[in-house]
């Protein structure tokens, strides 16, 4: 079973302030290093949805959750009783949760590319060009395709950074679980949002995917 959360980020600042005291000291300390408001906002709500989801499934109080890095950054559990991951775009967080597999999320919010051609001859593999040079919208498959490809390479725990994005290819907005590569499945996650794209992976297994969307006011 796969826990998908969609969290709606534009809330009050007193509800905001609310979220920020579910963070420790120095999450609450990164946040307020961004630069821009609406970063801060979305750094509040992802980890403060974090804390509280996973204290709902544990039953235990959200700030008493203590978590870890691995070696490329990806934040885990510190004992790994819920595996989850966290994405971000525009007023847009995605969360991801499962008992039994490591997972990666990412959602992307549409946005203008400047050679959209270019970057997927860059990232994808051959099989995914074709995809996107032959959509009708250009702009519309390379999203589809780079979400699957981020979620993929976030579950592992690599990060775009390190993978070989050319040395895969990921089904095209398939919304049931498929393999990849590696033991590694992933799936298209529609977020019930014009122009945005989604996608989720875990372990290769049949698991069911629930979705939700809800307000980050809906945390406190």
């Amino acid at each position: 079973m796969i826990d998908v959360d969609f969290v709606k980020v534009n809330v009050p600042d007193d509800v905001l302030d609310a979220l920020a005291n579910l963070l420790t000291t120095a999450e609450r300390a990164r946040a307020d290093r961004y630069r821009f408001a609406d970063d801060r906002r979305r750094s509040i709500v992802a980890r403060a949805a974090t804390r509280r989801f996973i204290g709902r499934y544990l039953n235990v109080h959200p700030t008493t959750l203590i978590f870890d890095e691995e070696e490329f950054g990806k934040p885990v559990l510190r004992g790994r009783d819920i595996e989850f991951n966290a994405s971000h775009s525009g007023d847009l967080v995605a969360l991801a949760f499962s008992r039994d597999s490591a997972v990666g999320v990412d959602v992307e919010r549409r946005r203008q590319l400047t050679d959209t051609l270019a970057l997927a001859r860059r990232y994808f593999s051959a099989e995914e060009v074709s995809i996107v040079e032959s959509a009708a919208d250009h702009v519309d498959a390379f999203f589809s395709i780079w979400t699957a490809k981020e979620a993929i390479v976030k579950a592992s725990g690599k990060g775009i950074g390190t993978g070989d994005l050319h040395g895969f290819t990921v089904p095209f907005r398939d919304p049931e679980l498929r393999p990849v590569i590696d033991g590694w499945s992933v799936a298209a996650i529609d977020p019930k949002r014009d122009g945005f794209y989604a996608a989720v992976a875990a372990r290769d297994g049949e698991r069911r995917i629930a979705v939700q969307s809800i307000s980050a006011a809906a945390l406190l």
